[in-house]
């Protein structure tokens, strides 16, 4: 990382606290770290006697993923490779090149230690292409934190960090997130009415309250997704529909195997049609939420909003503004809801969990009639649990991966510099060694003193860690607790049909429709 050399110094300083923060584990990492990394790379055994699946040229391992990948749920495959192979193992992907995957947290822990200064993501090389690519050359090669590595992704990353991730900016949407949370319980009751239970779209109506409530932060105004006349053909619904099937192409096209860099393939066809839409109805979304801020009067005082920050903040362009909104509302959408639509069948499947909850938000809010504040939102322990025991069985992605850009040692193998690594979280969630009774849906082992015993912070990272960790976190973790409080407040939840399990596209989604009974609570 050659440029902004004052940077480097705080990043690797925030690096080191967002890294080293670990409450009830005492870390097995700090002696392996002393070691010289020429002694440890002199005693590791090479890299071609990590067991995993046989590559051969060209091809790398696809006769093996050929057999069992399925990309509608490709976390079968890496299960399966687990069960054969081991906790680490290495395959050889065409289109990647060489891929080393791990289940150890202790193996995840060092990836992002040795790799926090240039954290070179797995990139989404389809959609990077495409934007660089664009009409008009719009985003000029630059194509925002979530496709970008290096120095490019740092100089965004570096200035908006701050105003995504605090608290009190986060916070300053709270009573609105509310709002649009108490208005979609009104649509519930609506829903029940009408059909006795929630139809099979609901899916589709939990991206409505997304989109609405990611879009108070990153347009500073409602959308109108919750208004029950809004027509199909409207730009938020049609958003909602191309963001899906971004989605889809893009999970289709980076699991071709890298045809799409050979001929245009189907899915990357569709990805590049549908992002130009996307691109097109979003940046005329805000470019009016710019013309209502250059209409307002400049001597009333007003709260800054997010976009009012980020278009006032040195070394930003104006385009690098918008590139970040339309990423808060490409991603904002999908993962919010599917977790959401994830932990309502939790607590169906788990009423006494469910009244617990319950009693929780009952303490909580009392007989407050207002919209949420801040020390409402402080006081949702169990509520937090809930979430991420959610997100431990039911998580997005499978985990963490990086590009190392050194030698390293690895579970005791030598890792040459440019081996993609994955630390493949979503299994280690899953394993009785980390997480005792993991198959059980417990959000009480997330409740301080840890009653089921201390938990590694690297077993499960549904928000990644470090200074890639998801900069939307905080937005996205407020919008789901407004939601599950005005839900547990008025409502009993339940469901009568198949288990969910999981299916991919890009992120997991739940693999049956969400037809779940609400009923109202009397008090």
């Amino acid at each position: 990382m050659a440029s902004f050399p004052k940077q480097r110094a705080l990043w690797a300083s925030l690096s080191r606290r967002a890294l080293i923060s670990r409450p009830l584990v005492t870390s097995s990492i700090q002696g392996q770290m002393a070691v010289p990394l020429e002694d440890e790379l002199r005693s590791a055994k090479p890299l071609s006697e990590m067991p995993g699946p046989k590559a051969y040229p060209v091809i790398g391992s696809f006769p093996d993923m050929f057999k069992q990948f399925d990309p509608k749920a490709y976390h079968k495959y890496y299960l399966g490779a687990c069960a054969k192979y081991g906790s680490t193992f290495r395959m050889v992907v065409p289109g990647f090149g060489p891929m080393v995957l791990t289940t150890k947290p202790d193996d995840c822990e060092k990836l992002l230690r040795i790799t926090m200064h240039n954290p070179l993501r797995l990139p989404m090389a389809s959609l990077k292409a495409v934007r660089d690519n664009a009409v008009e050359d719009f985003f000029e090669k630059k194509g925002g934190i979530l496709v970008e590595n290096g120095d490019e992704w740092w100089r965004v990353r570096s200035r908006v960090q701050t105003p995504m991730m605090k608290p009190k900016v986060v916070g300053t949407y709270l009573q609105q997130m509310d709002q649009v949370s108490v208005e979609f319980m009104d649509r519930i009751a609506e829903m029940q009415a009408e059909h006795g239970e929630m139809p099979s779209n609901f899916q589709f109506e939990l991206y409505k309250w997304a989109l609405e409530s990611v879009g108070l932060v990153a347009l500073n105004r409602r959308l109108g997704c919750l208004n029950p006349s809004i027509h199909e053909d409207s730009d938020a619904l049609r958003l909602i529909e191309i963001v899906n099937d971004i989605f889809q192409a893009l999970n289709d096209t980076e699991t071709s195997l890298g045809l799409w860099k050979l001929f245009p393939i189907k899915p990357y066809k569709k990805l590049k049609e549908r992002h130009e839409q996307f691109l097109d109805i979003a940046v005329r979304s805000i470019q009016q939420t710019e013309a209502s801020i250059l209409a307002q009067d400049p001597d009333i005082d007003h709260e800054v909003s997010l976009m009012e920050s980020l278009l006032m903040t040195e070394g930003l362009t104006k385009k690098d503004v918008v590139t970040l909104i339309l990423d808060m509302l490409f991603a904002g959408i999908d993962t919010t809801s599917h977790t959401l639509g994830f932990t309502l069948y939790q607590l169906a499947r788990n009423p006494e969990i469910q009244a617990k909850l319950q009693e929780e938000v009952d303490t909580v809010l009392g007989d407050h009639e207002g919209p949420l504040l801040p020390k409402h939102m402080a006081q949702f322990s169990y509520m937090k649990g809930v979430i991420k025991e959610t997100l431990r069985i039911f998580p997005l992605t499978l985990g963490v991966g990086r590009t190392v850009d050194k030698d390293c040692v690895l579970s005791g193998y030598a890792i040459p510099k440019g081996t993609v690594i994955l630390a493949l979280s979503m299994v280690s969630a899953w394993d009785e060694k980390y997480f005792p009774r993991a198959k059980e849906f417990i959000p009480d082992r997330w409740l301080r003193g840890r009653p089921l015993g201390p938990i590694h912070p690297y077993a499960s990272l549904p928000f990644g860690a470090g200074t890639r960790m998801c900069i939307g976190r905080r937005i996205a973790e407020q919008e789901m607790y407004t939601f599950l409080a005005r839900t547990m407040q008025r409502y009993s939840v339940d469901y009568k049909y198949k288990d969910v399990d999981i299916l991919t596209r890009l992120v997991f989604v739940p693999s049956e429709p969400l037809r779940f009974s609400f009923t109202e609570r009397r008090k």
